[in-house]
């Protein structure tokens, strides 16, 4: 009887360890929206669109109203989510058109030099995972420390029987690939939770709401689920006003030319929300089933914000040229919930997309880069910890490119855009939200005959870049044009970079 107590006691012992273990180190469930701008959720202000799960996160977590893009294009910025570096650091300075595996050629691996925060994950004990859109070039081989590795095998395409990589294997899965994401990021849940107790990280990376909207015959309900384009018959989209064209849009952009006043576009953009939202649903089901709720940390972002009709443009950074830094483009939704451990609110502290992989290491176990990864990012850990931190970040200034077009946005109020050829832009966000009028015109087109009190943005957002950029890599010198970078800029063995390469064409189609 005493030595049966004694192997009690000891498998109690040993299951305390493990809850304690547990409790310090939580699962990570990374939730990524692809082209989704921060007003196209009911969270934030849009009455129209349905977002039950993505509102449910933002009441029961910390949901924050100042949240910004980098970089307004995706793979870029999906670069800067995982290593907290900026475009000019880690070299990917567009949407990756060349490179990504399952066309017969050989794949190109933009970031093999670089540390992404899943490699620091599973060096301390984390199983990590991703299911979904993660377009970092040469998608058919798995990187940076996923052990499990379902991924999209490009950026974007039809919703329905979409091009994946199972096992390295490029194959084409029937269904709605909204629902084939979630299927497996569930799957990856559960399994983990049968088999293995060590924490786990999954990325669901969702290639929702990015385009193509409509089916082949313009009509939303061949491309989106029937019966939730049905919910957007009679939407006003009060949210989407279709303004002029942009002066600045691109001719032959296909985007703006078949959406631009189009009402099936803007059903299937809602749509493809709405399906992403219930998908999502399904997830925190999951995890409530499982009883991971207090144990797993639970993020919702976008790669980036977009323009569905305003300013006249229908897309992204790149839906103009030059290219464009409306707050439309680079607002993000950003929302952290932790049951129990992060107490729910409104944060108006200004983050920015190179913050999200310091906090979630410093979050997850007081973890870090490398000293030798220079990173641009800061924690924001204490925002999430202690309420009594909440808005200490509201002044902050922060900083963005896209190729040779740079921003900074001073004091939560002023945004300076500059760039190497072509207009500068200043706003006052305080008085012109919807950035309307350039308080530099007409002195805008030459940037040293704009007036004296402007040359402190002007220095400010040239020091910062200084500072942080790699000259080598540096996008300011980098002939960016958002059609896509088709092979990677980044050092050679002899240290001199390879020869950029970039589609060079402004007014084509992307």
């Amino acid at each position: 009887m005493t030595k049966m107590l004694r192997v009690i006691f000891c498998l109690w012992i040993l299951s305390c360890c493990v809850l304690v273990y547990s409790a310090s180190n939580p699962n990570v469930v990374f939730i990524l929206a692809d082209d989704m701008g921060q007003w196209a959720a009911g969270t934030y202000g849009n009455s129209e669109i349905y977002t039950p799960n993505i509102d449910t996160l933002a009441k029961e977590g910390l949901k924050f109203n100042n949240a910004f893009a980098n970089t307004p294009v995706c793979s870029a910025s999906r670069t800067s989510y995982f290593t907290s570096r900026i475009p000019s650091q880690h070299g990917v300075h567009d949407w990756i058109s060349g490179g990504n595996g399952c066309d017969g050629r050989e794949g190109i691996r933009y970031t093999e030099y670089e540390v992404f925060y899943t490699d620091v994950l599973q060096n301390n004990n984390y199983t990590c995972g991703i299911s979904g859109k993660i377009h970092i070039g040469d998608q058919q081989k798995a990187q940076h420390s996923f052990d499990h590795w379902f991924v999209h095998q490009s950026g974007g395409a039809s919703y329905i029987d979409p091009p994946m990589v199972q096992n390295e294997t490029c194959i084409s899965v029937k269904g709605y690939v909204t629902d084939i994401i979630t299927d497996d990021a569930i799957q990856f849940i559960s399994k983990h939770h049968m088999t293995n107790q060590s924490p786990f990280y999954l990325s669901v990376h969702y290639t929702a709401p990015h385009s193509p909207y409509t089916g082949v015959d313009g009509k939303a309900n061949t491309m989106h689920p029937p019966e939730i384009v049905a919910l957007y018959d009679n939407c006003n989209f009060s949210m989407c006003p279709q303004e002029s064209r942009n002066s600045f849009s691109r001719p032959r952009d296909s985007l703006t030319n078949q959406c631009l006043g189009n009402r099936e576009c803007l059903k299937g953009y809602y749509a493809a929300v709405t399906a992403m939202d219930l998908n999502i649903g399904r997830i925190l089901k999951t995890l409530k089933d499982l009883n991971l709720d207090d144990s797993t940390l639970v993020v919702f972002a976008s790669d980036h914000g977009f323009n569905a009709g305003h300013h006249g443009l229908w897309g992204k950074g790149n839906a103009a040229y030059p290219l464009n830094m409306f707050e439309t483009s680079i607002r993000i939704p950003l929302i952290f919930r932790h049951t129990g451990k992060i107490q729910p609110g409104i944060e108006e502290s200004v983050v920015q997309v190179i913050d999200v992989a310091p906090t979630l290491l410093d979050y997850v176990g007081n973890l870090s880069y490398p000293e030798k990864s220079i990173i641009a990012g800061e924690s924001f850990k204490k925002l999430l910890n202690d309420p009594k931190n909440r808005n200490s970040l509201a002044n902050r200034t922060i900083f963005g490119e896209y190729g040779q077009t740079r921003y900074g946005r001073f004091n939560g109020t002023m945004k300076y855009i500059m760039r190497q050829t072509g207009f500068t832009e200043l706003y006052d966000l305080s008085n012109d939200r919807n950035e309307t009028h350039n308080l530099l015109f007409p002195f805008s087109n030459e940037r040293g005959q704009v007036p004296y009190q402007v040359t402190m943005y002007d220095y400010a957002t040239i020091m910062w870049f200084s500072y942080f950029e790699n000259p080598y890599l540096s996008g300011w010198t980098e002939p960016v044009t958002g059609r896509g970078q088709l092979r990677s800029i980044v050092f050679n063995r002899d240290g001199w970079p390879n020869t950029p390469a970039f589609d060079l064409h402004t007014e084509y189609e992307f």
